[in-house]
């Protein structure tokens, strides 16, 4: 059976001939004054006979076939990129002395009849230390003042017991300071307080805010996952805290210390009410202890010090890894070569040997086969060879120091689905990912390399245009879906940047929308070392516009009600998405930035599924993606744009009835 064709090229037997005639008209007239009737037409007709049979045979030529051939302009398939998650991890009591989690420690969702186990592995060492306050102070008007702790509690007395002025004012707050680092702890602060006190605000949206310090006077929220207390209004109780990532020193009240804060704040957190606290609250002893932690974990399983083979001692040498397809390769992920002293020295990877020499240790991977090469020999046309790339001695051994394989979208599970420990932590009660694991993309497909292949030979990866910069800055990474370049009066390269969400036909929180520093870093490395010398390029989020719809349809008397809810509210995430949007079928490159949505384009959306009679209502809404809030009027007929916004779905409401026979 013949491969499926490609479509190389548009023109068919007439265009060519008309294309060829032109050409003849303009740059030999004497040729085509006969109109075409003369040995000249006869060849311009045998041109785009045999033009036409070599596009139509190069269309067919086999995927493994073209996918050699674009190896040898350079043009790999581009490797899977891994899901990564935070696990939350409790423990059964507050820790009492340093517990380890080890790189490599496995948690996955629960293997069910049809699905198996989905697992993530612990990315790095981490140790939950015993951490207990080492000093309790307390701000009041500007000014701190220091309460002693004995055994990591505070037991103050009189006017020490009130961490606020009287009457309470935003800037007061209550700190409490730790040796050591409380990143990524999940901390309890329990204490005991009066009743009575601590009164005038609403116990289920308090104006306090919990921080972390960071250093340079810089603090970063903590995370409120229980209030036990209702904001110190019901007295006794606890609180339980995530800590950011990240924990710094900082000079308070004489004392250098990791500190977490207590801060009243102008506004509540959930209705934006001004603070109002009618009389601080009573604290007679406070403490905290780490009861648990967040570590980041990765769809992928690490491999170790693999062994790959021995060196013949020739150029171009090619060693494959046990397991593939791998992950692109982190710092101290490497091809190591033993030398006669039996010591392993690191090999750097590079992308392409053009700028080898042969003193360089330099390997290069194709990470969908697993294959690693060495550099090869030259030949030149006068006869001599020249080494790109160093050849390792005959007889030395090579290894791979780590490297990690797995990956794909089937990583990206929902909060709450990783909840299972495949190897115990001791100490450790339940493990469970509180947000949605993203990041993971499969492997690229062979039609999305011929689709990028002559964007790619054409950029030779070099950043110079505007093209240039989109195209190669969804390059850096699988993970990254667009990058929009924005027009403004200020030099350089300003480029907004879309994470690849996979499955991306529901509800996109904001968060998932925008780009960690960590991606905006790796976009920003893979472009320094490809644009011109003095370029400066700015990495930002994607600006959005959230529409929310409200419909209501009336259905046959005989339809699914519930299945036609499922495809009209799925047909409008995917319309209304700055990844797929702006096609009925999700096969768009995603929402044109600028393009106005219309209501009138909504009706064709809903009213494309069989069984649905009638369109009640269809109501177009404005949605605030930060906040998750609808605006309270519809937005009429049009919602429009600003030349470097997109369109991204807020939540739809949909609900059918059927029609009475």
């Amino acid at each position: 059976m013949l491969p499926t064709s490609v479509r190389l090229d548009a023109r068919d037997h007439d265009a060519l001939v008309s294309e060829a005639t032109q050409r003849v008209r303009a740059e030999c007239p004497e040729l085509a004054q006969n109109g075409g009737q003369d040995p000249a037409g006869t060849l311009i007709e045998l041109f785009a006979w045999m033009t036409g049979l070599a596009i139509d045979r190069l269309g067919r030529v086999p995927d493994k076939l073209h996918v050699a051939l674009l190896d040898i302009l350079g043009l790999r398939l581009d490797g899977p990129a891994a899901a990564r998650a935070g696990l939350r991890l409790r423990l059964s009591a507050p820790a009492t002395e340093p517990l380890e989690v080890r790189a490599g420690s496995e948690a996955g969702t629960l293997r069910t009849a049809t699905l198996p186990s989905v697992v993530f592995a612990v990315l790095e060492d981490f140790t939950i230390m015993p951490v207990r306050p080492a000093a309790y102070v307390v701000q009041r008007g500007g000014s701190y003042k220091a309460i002693g702790v004995a055994d990591g509690v505070a037991d103050p007395v009189g006017k020490d017991q009130l961490p606020f002025d009287s009457p309470p004012k935003p800037g007061d707050a209550l700190l409490l300071g730790f040796e050591d680092s409380i990143a990524q702890l999940l901390l309890r602060v329990s204490l005991e307080a009066s009743p009575a006190r601590g009164a005038g605000v609403r116990p289920d949206d308090p104006p306090l805010r919990w921080e972390c310090s960071q250093g340079d006077s810089d603090w970063a929220e903590a995370e409120v996952l229980q209030d036990l207390t209702g904001g110190f209004n019901y007295g006794s109780g606890s609180i339980d805290l995530q800590c950011p990532l990240r924990s710094g020193i900082e000079p308070i009240a004489g004392r250098r210390l990791h500190w977490l804060r207590c801060r009243i704040a102008e506004t509540t957190r959930i209705s934006r009410e001004p603070a109002i606290y009618t009389q601080p609250p009573e604290i007679y002893r406070i403490t905290a202890a780490g009861v648990g932690a967040t570590v980041i974990a990765e769809n992928s399983v690490l491999e170790v010090e693999e062994q790959l083979g021995v060196s013949d001692g020739s150029a171009g040498q090619t060693f494959a890894t046990r397991f593939r397809p791998l992950l692109a390769l982190s710092p101290g992920e490497t091809l190591e070569v033993e030398n006669e002293h039996g010591d392993w020295e690191p090999w750097d990877e590079c992308d392409s040997f053009a700028g080898s020499r042969a003193s360089d240790r330099h390997f290069m991977v194709d990470h969908v086969s697993g294959q690693i090469q060495l550099g090869p020999s030259l030949r030149h046309g006068a006869g001599g060879t020249s080494q790109h790339g160093a050849v390792p001695p005959k007889g030395a051994a090579l290894r791979i120091s780590r490297y990690r394989h797995g990956g794909g979208q089937h990583g990206n599970v929902e909060a709450g689905r990783i909840n299972t420990l495949r190897n115990a932590i001791p100490g450790v009660a339940s493990v469970t990912n509180p947000v949605a694991a993203r990041g993971g993309v499969d492997s690229q497909s062979i039609e999305s390399l011929r689709a990028r292949s002559a964007m790619e030979i054409r950029t030779r990866y070099r950043a110079v245009t505007t093209e240039d910069f989109e195209f190669l800055a969804t390059e850096a990474t699988p993970k990254i879906a667009r990058a929009h370049r924005v027009l403004d009066d200020e030099p350089g390269i300003r480029l907004q940047i879309l994470p690849r969400i996979d499955p991306s036909d529901r509800y996109l929180t904001f968060d998932e929308l925008r780009p960690d520093e960590t991606l905006l870093d790796e976009v920003g490395r893979y472009l320094d070392r490809r644009k011109l010398v003095g370029t400066p390029v700015r990495l930002l989020p994607m600006r959005f516009r959230g529409a929310s719809v409200v419909v209501n349809l009336q259905v046959a008397p005989r339809a699914d009600v519930g299945r036609i809810e499922r495809e009209v509210l799925r047909a409008l995430y995917v319309y209304l998405n700055p990844l797929t949007g702006g096609s009925a079928g999700g096969q768009s490159e995603g929402w044109p930035p600028g393009r106005s949505l219309n209501q009138g384009e909504l009706y064709v959306i809903v009213h494309a599924f069989e069984g649905i009679e009638h369109i009640r209502l269809l109501r177009l809404y404005e949605f605030d993606l930060e906040t998750g809030e609808q605006a309270q009027k519809p937005a009429g007929r049009q919602i429009t744009l600003g030349p470097d916004e997109v369109i991204a779905s807020g939540r739809h409401i949909v609900k059918a009835t059927r029609r009475e026979e």
